[in-house]
């Protein structure tokens, strides 16, 4: 019985590129999401194919090891410049997401108003014909 192997799969060479590229990005303090818009282009493949393959397969097997104690743990992460760059673009989002919602709570709040003025004015005129 012949096994099929899928057009998409990925080869050792691609893992290996995508594992260097994405601790390179991690040690240099930038994110997993830079890391994989990069390996996209180089691999000619999607940043969600790469997201995938590195969470999925690579990273269980890289980062195996003992959890260190929780409060070492702590300290790691207030040191890490990846950490902060997670939390400031954590932050600027939040921002966004919060003013984009303030605008659209102002613009539903109008048309309701629109919305009641309309409806009086058809019940107005529903009045007036009978």
């Amino acid at each position: 019985m012949k096994v099929k192997i899928r057009k998409d799969s990925w080869s050792a060479d691609e893992d290996n590129l995508l594992k260097d590229i994405i601790l390179k990005k991690i040690e240099q303090g930038y994110t997993q999401i830079s890391g994989f818009e990069e390996a996209s282009i180089l691999l000619g493949r999607s940043k969600q194919a790469c997201a995938f393959r590195w969470n999925k397969n690579l990273r269980p097997f890289h980062f195996k090891r003992e959890a260190p104690p929780k409060e070492e743990l702590i300290k790691e992460a207030s040191d890490s410049p990846s950490v902060q760059n997670h939390m400031q673009l954590a932050m600027e989002s939040y921002d966004e997401m919060k003013q984009s919602y303030g605008q659209i709570s102002q613009e539903y709040n109008l048309l309701k108003r629109d919305y009641e003025q309309l409806v009086n004015w058809v019940k107005q005129g529903i009045t007036h014909l009978k």
